[in-house]
């Protein structure tokens, strides 16, 4: 009995080695977040596959973005994040404008942060249905400090003062993939991250199903406890201890192929994205500072390539477009990212549309949700059952947010969107919706991605009318509730003029940064 016990305790204070394989940024940013969190005594890293050319975000493979997040992206992995974006010419960003959405010529924004004030225990979405009931016109976004900032070329630093104004204006990052890549593979290897610099050759399994050792294209073996994949669409770890297990999503999110190209500009990145609705499909414009990454996302039977590069020019202005990647897309994700002792992350995990959350977010997500559950010794099960359960949730309300906004668009006499339109949705989307619908209020599920602010704006700016509003509003007069409004958004005009344009904010930290 003592000697079966010393050997458990023995097993248990094992260094267990951790094996990624992949290249780019999934590889690098889960490796430099992995190397500061765990001590060395217990755990060795390894990553291989880095000489291997290509992946990165593959089918996004250039540049991304991040939502407003308490991952501590990117503080997790050794950085600042007024470093990176010096560094690899990056931006901030306030929110996503929405062009030809809820109509062909309408547009919107989708901030980042909260909307107006509430009054007493009364939430502000709430008093502005109230008033739109007797007839006063409001617009919900009109009363957040982040879409104000976005429209007027502005960037608000995060206040320390959770009371202030600034504290409910919130931001997120423009990233090249790439550079970033290299900056974290930098600190990977600082913290002792061993890199394996050589193709991927194949995996070796054991009988029980889980994986011993990665073999690279030269003979290289490493073993390994735990492997995570982080080698994109391509899978080649989770493919091999799952078979085809993919969560197909295309009857709801029906674009299948992606065009993408990278443009050279002279103008001031701006601190928002823009999702620009067309035909069958819409283009993504991610600004920069120097350039700007076009996405043209589409429905292949539509459009051919040649047409959607046309696309991408005319909304361009007709710059030159370079880099130019195309390829499928296929939108879902694996029914467990973690299977025997190998994790996917990244786009092998899931690909989604990034209409608001994006594949880095996930990749982000996932890693972040790893540091949490990771494992001590070889007693996987409770911690995989738990971190597959938190990363289904998260998928699917993140692909649902997508879906409502082809489900609710306003573009009548369209083949592709008039289908989109007419789509039946998952169910508790479709209870998030008949809620929103009769009492104006939103369902949030465990794991959602997204604040209730943005299901909110959401719904409003594609013209859903709730049926009523909670009736504690009734308890202040409309007049007061006027006042109420117009001192909200007094308030972030007036705190809106004290702070920087975005050009000069970035000027700023390339002097405080040595960007080269």
């Amino acid at each position: 009995m003592k000697n079966d016990q010393a050997e458990t305790a023995q097993r248990r204070h094992r260094r267990q080695a951790i094996v990624i394989v992949g290249n780019g940024l999934p590889a690098w940013l889960t490796a430099a977040t992995l190397a500061r969190a765990v001590n060395a005594d217990d755990y060795s890293i390894s990553v291989i596959g880095s000489g291997q050319a290509g992946d990165c975000l593959a089918p996004f493979i250039y540049a991304d973005s991040t939502l407003p997040s308490t991952d501590k992206f990117p503080q997790d992995a050794g950085l600042e994040e007024n470093q990176i974006i010096a560094r690899t010419g990056g931006s901030f960003s306030h929110g996503i404008a929405l062009s030809g959405w809820a109509k062909p010529t309408a547009s919107y924004i989708h901030p980042f942060g909260s909307i107006g004030a509430a009054l007493g225990p009364v939430s502000f979405h709430q008093l502005a249905l109230r008033l739109r009931s007797a007839g006063v016109p409001i617009r919900m976004a009109n009363f957040s400090l982040s879409a104000l900032a976005a429209q007027a070329g502005r960037f608000v630093a995060p206040g320390s003062d959770p009371n202030s104004v600034l504290a409910t204006c919130q931001h997120g990052l423009h990233l090249d993939c790439n550079l970033l890549a290299g900056i974290l593979r930098s600190e990977a290897e600082t913290a002792g991250v061993v890199d394996i610099a050589e193709k991927f050759g194949h995996s070796e399994q054991n009988n029980d199903g889980d994986l011993n050792a990665v073999v690279s294209a030269d003979g290289t073996r490493t073993e390994g406890d735990l492997f995570i994949d982080c080698s994109g669409t391509d899978a080649v770890l989770a493919q091999t201890v799952s078979n085809d297990d993919w969560q197909d999503w295309s009857s709801w999110l029906p674009c299948d192929r992606l065009v993408s190209g990278i443009i050279n500009t002279n103008q001031p990145p701006l601190p928002y994205s823009h999702a620009e609705a067309i035909n069958a499909g819409w283009i993504r414009h991610l600004p920069m500072q120097g350039r700007t990454l076009l996405n043209g996302i589409y429905q292949s039977d539509s459009y051919t390539e040649e047409q959607m590069l046309n696309e991408l020019l005319q909304s361009s202005g007709s710059n030159e477009l370079q880099h130019i990647f195309s390829g499928p897309l296929r939108f879902g994700r694996r029914n467990d990212a973690w299977q025997h002792n190998c994790i996917a992350l990244g786009t092998a995990a899931s690909v989604i549309d990034p209409l608001a959350v994006t594949n880095l977010q996930l990749l982000v997500s996932g890693v972040h949700r790893l540091l949490g559950l990771l494992p001590v010794d070889n007693d996987l099960k409770g911690v995989r059952t738990e971190y597959n359960r938190q990363t289904a949730l998260q998928l699917d309300h993140a692909r649902d947010f997508a879906i409502m906004h082809y489900k609710l668009n306003g573009r009548h006499g369209e083949p592709f969107w008039d289908a989109c339109r007419s789509m039946t949705l998952p169910q508790a989307l479709t209870y998030k919706l008949r809620l929103y619908e009769s009492r104006g209020r939103i369902a949030l599920y465990d794991e959602e991605p997204l604040e209730e602010t943005n299901w909110l704006n959401l719904f409003d700016e594609h013209g859903i009318n709730p049926g009523g509003y909670s009736r504690i509003a009734d308890g202040f007069g409309l007049q007061d509730l006027q006042k109420h409004l117009q001192r909200v958004r007094s308030v972030m005009l007036d705190t809106l003029q004290e702070v920087p344009l975005h050009e000069n904010y970035l000027a700023g930290l390339d002097n405080m940064f040595d960007s080269s």
